[in-house]
């Protein structure tokens, strides 16, 4: 699980973290979960709309998150 905290920034808030090691947990079980990864980037906007990150910070968690996707 450190890997994850590794890829995202410090910044990340701690939902969009447990949303994307709920999707490694997935992998680790040999269980295929995009969606889970989606959910991620949508908590990310909400992080930005409720202003808890800036529109920049959010852009590079997404693209730290569809870099995992692919």
């Amino acid at each position: 699980m450190n890997e994850i905290l590794e890829i995202l920034p410090d910044y990340t808030p701690d939902y969009v973290i447990d949303e994307v090691k709920y999707y490694f947990d997935k992998i680790s079980q040999n269980k295929v979960d995009l969606l889970t990864l989606d959910n991620a980037i949508s908590l990310v906007n909400l992080a930005k709309i409720s202003h808890r990150i800036t529109d920049e910070q959010a852009e590079k968690i997404k693209a730290k998150i569809r870099k995992i996707k692919n």
